[in-house]
């Protein structure tokens, strides 16, 4: 039988400010990164505990991502399942198709690449839409996004339409990247009145509002900065650390 609390118990768990945090999603939706390695951790939920695969990447390359995001390291959360339509099992598949290419679906697990194979590689992964995973809830079948592996540098090809590696490097600006990471090949090497010259004409920075505002507001350097992405010189020129 369920026991009711009083308005005062409840009362004495509510509050209007003070909330901690908790976890929020990468705005992440496509990069390039480097898998550097993969832990787990348990995690309580209602049908009990449940294992999380958290896979840590560095040396990322912003493709696409619902806001600037400007470092170079990022992480990606996928609770483990063994069904083939889960966010493992659709994550697993894609990862296969690459790896495994040209091995025959009948052959078993121990005798092809597993997930580690992609450890120390670097791979373009995207948020993709419309994978068809059963919700308990509604009992039927609902679209979802999942994580999915795209390509891997030496490994694979891209599919038509889809972005190719830029040539971060060279500090060219590729039109596959982000407007924050082709600001930052721009500033790379130059004075921030140097830098102005170039970032305000560059149409895919041009093109992103927010950014522009940030750099007119004086709010995109100092909190990189602040964070070790860039260093300034005695002679006030920037050098990106990534």
């Amino acid at each position: 039988m369920a026991k009711e609390l009083t308005q005062e118990q409840v009362l004495a768990q509510l509050k209007t400010r003070g909330f901690e945090e908790g976890f929020q999603r990468t705005p992440l939706r496509e990069f390039w990164g480097k898998l550097d390695n993969y832990t787990g951790e348990m995690r309580d939920g209602n049908n009990g505990s449940y294992l999380v695969v958290l896979y840590n990447f560095s040396e990322v390359e912003v493709l696409q991502s619902s806001e600037p995001y400007v470092s170079p390291i990022a992480q990606l959360e996928i609770p483990h399942s063994a069904r083939a339509k889960s966010k493992m099992g659709y994550w697993g598949e894609s990862i296969d198709k690459i790896i495994n290419a040209g091995v025959p679906l009948n052959v078993p697990q121990e005798e092809v690449k597993n997930q580690d194979y992609l450890i120390g590689k670097t791979g373009r992964y995207m948020l993709t839409p419309g994978n068809m995973i059963w919700n308990v809830a509604e009992k039927m079948e609902k679209p979802v996004e999942c994580w999915k592996l795209m390509e891997l540098r030496g490994a694979g090809t891209p599919s038509a339409g889809t972005s190719t590696p830029s040539t971060a490097t060279t500090g060219q600006a590729n039109p596959a990247q982000s407007s924050v990471q082709v600001a930052l090949n721009l500033l790379n090497g130059k004075t921030e009145q140097q830098w102005h010259l170039e970032v305000f004409a560059n149409p895919i920075v041009k093109a992103d509002s927010g950014l522009v505002n940030n750099i007119i507001g004086r709010k995109f350097i100092p909190p990189l900065e602040a964070a070790g992405i860039l260093t300034k010189n005695e002679a006030g020129i920037y050098t990106v650390n990534q």
